[in-house]
């Protein structure tokens, strides 16, 4: 079992490293091979290991990868005790069902300490928030007991050849689920909406520094530690090894082969340098205020006259569009002889908190698509519209159907109010005006934890270990970094944007309903006849299918086609699969109606 001497004595290199983990599996082999007592010590000593070695590794490894690390190491540590909460699942003594939730937890924790700081306002509003996160954390300690003991009558069905990573799996894929039942009620909505508008009312309330956290439930522990205070109870090896008929010996295999890839990942991390996005050589044109609008340099020669306009989300950064040289749609759009254009929305700033829907759709969009038509002397160009960036598109193109020669879309949100729309139910509840008139422009950090939020276990938890499957390999470890970087990079929302977007689509369906106003002008679907490709995800947990597909009952396009990719909402931008699919079908469908010297067909 590693002790602080363990901790002081870990090496600077991998070779030692290795050493290290040597030195302490035969100490733990040892133990297991004198008695059943002594294997008990099992536990305490591989969380202890596993923490002595983050300390001196987290400070060797570089900025880069020191939180993607630090999460794997986390995952890894939790192992024995999550095997504990299985086994006591299925027998008399209560689970400590909180194993599952406190990272997700902790994600909230940050992103409430991004709005609130660590001030704790009125007496009133600290009481209402913490009452408001106790019941969120009790909902989600009530979907880990229940995780727990489904997984305790599922894991009898398990291969002889099940160990602790198998029973982890097994845990997301349950836990997921009964999540996913349990957020897409009106229940989690009233909770979820509570607890965001009293965490406004507590930024609201003109907080002084103290030592409370109002991001922490009451009692709340860091890691290691329960949410309802206090240390976790000590897990015994010895008896859920035999409950769940988990060999001790496969373990320490398990075990061992786990830190060595915790080594091979820290090296790989510390060799490969700092990371880039962004692979296609391209050229500034304009700027207006934090908006640039970007031109890509061609790869071959331009066979279609009509230039194609990205427009992306103010969720997240464009540059997921041309992550790397092997994952790059725009790359893709480029080697199948498109002219490209981007629009970058930039980082807002409080300068920035009065822009509305306005402001992006007719003034911002509609001077981008005037200065691609300029440049290239046309009446009208291709919109292609990513996410929100695709609700933008389609509404300028209600507005300004003269300036829109064919449009694209990607992954868009139309129908608002579809029931599998999570998003949706979750904002029902939200004091929208409250939040935009307190915060002013929206944190990122609060939009990047609603979207992990979707799937927390897996975004959490599960792919920081599967990535250290990949991290033997320096071109899928820079990958890897590239997306951590991407889903990480989320701007500030404009305040008076978000204000409407939010309230007249989520809240109200407007864009459907036909009552949406833009600028002073009515935005009418109906005035949409150019030629429309709608391309969806199958498995989009972030814009469901049936809230693109509602698209075709609202517009008059006589020339309509829609594409369905076999994947989710980020796969459908840098996959293998959608590299090999998505940029042949724009570009097949554009050259069959653009001014094209190539005829093809979808």
């Amino acid at each position: 079992m590693a002790d602080s001497r363990d901790r002081d004595q870990i090496p600077e290199d991998s070779a030692e490293a290795a050493s290290f983990w040597e030195d302490w599996f035969r100490h733990q082999e040892a133990f297991a091979a004198a008695s059943a007592e002594q294997w008990r010590s099992l536990g305490d000593g591989w969380r202890d290991a596993v923490e002595g070695w983050w300390q001196q590794a987290g400070d060797r490894s570089p900025p880069e990868g020191r939180e993607v690390l630090r999460q794997a190491a986390d995952q890894g540590r939790s192992f024995f005790e999550l095997a504990d909460g299985v086994a006591r699942g299925a027998g008399e003594t209560p689970p400590n069902q909180d194993i599952l939730w406190r990272l997700p937890l902790r994600t909230w924790e940050r992103a409430a300490r991004e709005i609130a700081g660590n001030g704790t306002g009125s007496s009133k509003a600290l009481t209402d928030y913490q009452r408001a996160l106790a019941d969120y954390a009790a909902m989600l300690n009530s979907v880990g007991s229940d995780t727990l003991k489904e997984v305790s009558e599922a894991w009898q069905a398990r291969g002889p050849d099940a160990g602790l990573r198998n029973l982890f799996d097994l845990c997301v894929d349950v836990g997921e689920q009964r999540y996913h039942d349990l957020v897409s009620g009106e229940d989690f909505a009233e909770v979820g909406g509570r607890l965001i508008n009293t965490l406004v009312a507590l930024a609201a309330a003109a907080p002084n520094p103290a030592d409370d956290e109002p991001g922490r439930a009451p009692g709340a522990g860091g890691p290691g530690e329960s949410s309802r205070g206090g240390s976790v109870a000590r897990a015994d090896p010895a008896e859920f090894m035999a409950r769940l008929g988990i060999d001790p010996g496969r373990t320490l295999a398990e075990l061992r082969a786990f830190s060595t890839k915790l080594n091979v990942a820290l090296t790989t991390l510390r060799e490969i340098g700092s990371i880039d996005v962004g692979a296609s050589a391209r050229e500034v044109v304009t700027r207006d205020g934090k908006l640039t609008l970007y031109h890509y340099q061609p790869t071959s020669g331009v066979t279609n006259s009509v230039p194609v306009l990205i427009v992306y989300a103010l969720a997240n950064r464009p540059y997921m569009m041309d992550l790397e040289a092997e994952r790059s749609m725009i790359r893709g759009l480029l080697d199948e002889g498109l002219d490209v254009y981007l629009v970058d929305w930039g980082y807002p700033d409080s300068d920035d908190r009065d822009l509305d829907l306005g402001d992006y759709v007719e003034t911002r969009l509609g001077a981008c698509v005037q200065t691609v038509c300029d440049r290239h002397g046309l009446d009208s160009i291709t919109l292609l519209g990513v996410c929100q960036g695709g609700t933008f598109s389609l509404c300028y193109s209600a507005l300004h159907p003269e300036k829109v020669r064919q449009l694209v879309l990607m992954v868009t949100p139309v129908d608002f109010h579809t029931p599998d729309n999570l998003l949706t139910a979750w904002l029902r509840h939200v004091d929208v005006d409250k939040m935009v008139d307190t915060l002013g422009n929206i944190p990122g950090t609060l939009l990047n934890w609603a979207f992990i939020s979707m799937k927390p276990l897996r975004l959490t938890g599960q792919k920081y270990l599967d990535m250290l499957d990949l991290l033997d390999d320096a071109d899928r470890a820079r990958t890897f970094l590239r997306m951590e970087k991407w889903i990480h990079d989320s701007p500030d929302q404009a305040g008076e944007c978000f204000r409407q977007f939010v309230k007249d689509l989520y809240q109200q369906n407007r864009l459907v309903e036909g009552s949406l106003r833009i600028g002073g002008r009515d935005v009418d679907l109906r005035k949409i006849t150019m030629p429309v490709l709608n391309i969806y995800a199958t498995q989009d947990h972030i814009v469901p299918p049936a809230a693109t597909l509602a698209l075709d009952q609202h517009i008059a396009s006589a020339d309509y086609t829609t594409c369905a990719f076999e994947g989710g909402h980020i796969g459908i931008y840098v996959s293998n699969k959608a590299q090999q699919q998505v940029p042949g079908t724009i570009a097949r469908w554009l050259h069959e109606r653009g001014d094209s010297d190539r005829e093809s067909s979808l």
